[in-house]
């Protein structure tokens, strides 16, 4: 069995597309490299605003989905994506240079449930072998959606010096503001809760994580 990651951008039709794909396969780029320890088959766009790779385990799979949404939180000109995680069978030999050019009923099957995550309000989908492993990311996913798509562009700069320095003081320091002012957006961004969530996911695939 195979741990397949798949993910499209939403509303990829109403950006501008030559813009975003080059920031999108600058991002994949990015992840794959920094996630080399974690994957059997990289992260490869496979229909211009979609990709697919093979991790080694859902360890590896979740960190990938973590660090692609902490990096693209960090673009001039972030986007959003739907992820689907799903463990199943690739009956072809595992591509270690591409993911193209792979066959296999879990592929399908994870492609089917990308195209049905399409029809809700959901970004993330996991579907694991170990069912209550599943419904722990799942819904530990659903918390940290409901957290990191309440950020407006307007609140980024300081979401992302907060996640780089919880200090508010230190960072009233960087965004020339009163700390008294960034003690209140760090408690209403909820800045703490996604460290939180972000830990419990992660102590979800590896208890042992310290």
């Amino acid at each position: 069995m195979a741990i397949i990651i798949m993910a499209d951008i939403i509303g990829s039709s109403d950006t501008k597309g030559k813009a975003l794909m080059a920031s999108f396969m600058n991002s994949v780029e990015h992840i794959n490299g920094g996630n080399q320890e974690h994957i059997l088959s990289p992260l490869t766009i496979t229909l211009g605003d979609e990709f697919q790779g093979v991790a080694k385990n859902a360890y590896g799979a979740i960190k990938i989905l973590l660090d692609f949404e902490y990096h693209i939180l960090r673009l001039k000109n972030p986007y959003k994506l739907r992820y689907v995680v799903f463990e199943g069978a690739i009956e072809t030999k595992i591509n270690r240079s591409s993911s193209h050019q792979m066959l296999g009923s879990g592929l399908t099957r994870a492609r089917q449930a990308l195209t049905e995550l399409k029809s809700t309000k959901n970004r993330f989908k996991l579907l694991l072998k170990d069912e209550l492993l599943t419904e722990k990311l799942n819904s530990g996913f659903f918390v940290f959606q409901g957290i990191v798509d309440r950020w407006t562009v307007a609140q980024r700069n300081v979401v992302i010096a907060l996640l780089h320095n919880p200090d508010y003081r230190e960072v009233a320091k960087i965004v020339h503001k009163d700390p008294s002012v960034i003690w209140r957006r760090k408690r209403s961004l909820m800045i703490e809760e996604y460290f939180s969530i972000r830990t419990l996911i992660m102590l979800f695939v590896n208890p042992k994580l310290k």
